[in-house]
This record gives structure tokens, sequence and C-alpha cells, in this order.
């Protein structure tokens, strides 16, 4: 679906502009709806390369009553810069030529007031079918799932009789439903995870029987080369690299020493910090 997205920017100071964006404002308010209208930081409505107008494409799913997804980002049917950390004479922002083809989809397509869920078809049904078994909807939360057009700005009517007749006994049945499915979904991750105890305790045991042969096989080599201050090494499983001075860093004598020590014989990855 595709349109033409514009820019504008006007100076209120100077009075040709302000008339101009008088005359400008007064038209979208008629077709477009009414202004969204946020701080214009660097996500600024306002963008030079529109102020020409280009054209865009838009995307259809999902669908909202003032914006749209689109090729060139997400664009407000009408949407402006509030003005925090400018003069707010200054008047920029953008806007979208309404079609009746977006304006076609938005009446065609309805919307759960509760879960966002959209059908294609207006006549497809009534209520939403999506969220009637979720665990958070209660009793007095089902006049949100009417289904209303996109298009509409209208508060969802509470349910009639006939409505709650019908709509409350499948919720309740679509409850224990959704109870029991919820339950056994538990049940069947945990029963997943009781039976990776074993493997995951198997498999970090062998890494700390690793880890172990690689710290013994490394403390010896050290003390074998005459080195003595163990306790200021330490080895770190998660980088598999020794540390030196990790407790009190070395200086230059200590340094240097180590050096003579480790050459180029030392057979594991080390990091040494200095003073």
């Amino acid at each position: 679906m595709q349109t033409i997205l514009t820019s504008y920017y006007f100076d209120t100071r100077n009075p040709e502009e302000a008339t101009a964006y008088k005359e400008l404002a007064a038209r979208l308010l008629k077709t477009n709806g009414e202004c969204f209208e946020t701080w214009g930081g660097k996500g600024s409505h306002y963008n030079a390369a529109w102020r020409d107008g280009v054209p865009v494409t838009l995307e259809t799913k999902p669908l909202f009553n003032n914006q749209w997804n689109s090729d060139a980002g997400r664009v407000f049917d009408w949407a402006q810069d509030y003005p925090i950390n400018f003069d707010k004479r200054i008047k920029r922002g953008h806007y979208l030529d309404i079609t009746p083809e977006m304006q076609a989809a938005r009446d065609r397509t309805v919307t759960c007031g509760y879960c966002g869920h959209q059908e294609p078809d207006a006549a497809a049904a009534s209520f939403c079918p999506k969220c009637i078994g979720s665990e958070y909807l209660e009793e007095k939360d089902l006049p949100l799932t009417r289904l209303q057009p996109v298009s509409s700005k209208a508060k969802r009517e509470p349910l009639t009789d006939g409505e709650a007749a019908v709509l409350v006994p499948l919720w309740r049945e679509a409850q224990g439903m959704g109870k029991y499915a919820r339950e056994g979904a538990a049940l069947s991750k945990r029963r997943q995870s009781i039976a990776q105890l074993i493997p995951k305790a198997e498999a970090k045991a062998a890494a700390d029987i690793e880890a172990a042969r690689t710290e013994t096989a490394a403390y010896t080599w050290l003390m074998d080369a005459g080195y003595r201050d163990i306790e200021n090494v330490i080895y770190y499983t998660h980088t598999g690299r020794f540390s030196f001075g990790w407790c009190k860093p070395l200086d230059a004598a200590d340094y240097s020493a180590l050096l003579d020590i480790l050459g180029a014989e030392f057979p594991f990855d080390y990091d040494i910090k200095r003073s």
C-alpha cells in the first residue's frame, strides 16, 4: 500500500508561515485526525528529505489507528515535535496523504482491545477468539475482547445480557481448559528439568575435574620452576586463563622475576596484573 509522506517546517514568528501552518493544521485535523505530538529529539518527526513529499510503502500487518510501519520507518497520519529543546513557535513534523485504500484497510480490520489480536474481516466475529482462555483475563475484562475496527476510537460497550449469556459460559470453559493446559505445560517443563539434573551434574563434574587437572599441572609446574607466590595466582575457569597478581599486582622486580620463570615454556594462557 503506497501513499505520500510529507514533512513541514514553519516559523510562526513569520506571519505568512503562521497562516500557512494554521491552514495546514485545520486541513489535517479534518483528514488525518488528531496530531500526535511528542518531544523532538533524536527521534524527530521532521525530516528535511520529506519536505517536497516522497512515496512511501506502508505495511498492513499490524494496523494502527494513527500510525503505520513503512519502508521509511514508523510514520504517523500526523505527527509533530513538541518544543522542549527548540523555540515553541517552530512547528515541524510530518503527515501522510490518507488514501481511500488506507481508510478501507482500517475499517475492515478489527482488533481486540485486550490482547491486540487483529482479524482481517470485520464480519468474521464479534469477540476475540484468541485470548478468552488467557490466565489473566478476568470476567470484568470481557468487554475489552469486543472486536472493533482499527479505525474506531469509540469506547468498547459493556456486554449486553444476551452477549453475557453466551460469552461468560464460554469464558469459564476456556479458563478451565486453559488452566489444565497451563498446568500440563508446567508439569512437562518440570519433568524435563528433572530429567536434566543428572546430565547437568555429570557435565559440571567433568568440567570441574578438567579445571582441577589444569590447576594441578600449572601450580606444580610453577613450584617446580621455583615460583613461590602461588596464592597470588588464580585460574579463571570461564576464560581458561591464569591471572598472576590478581590479589596483589606485581611491581617491576616481581614482574621481571616472573617473566624469567615463565619464559616461553609455561604451557597455559595467562595474564599479569602490574602495579
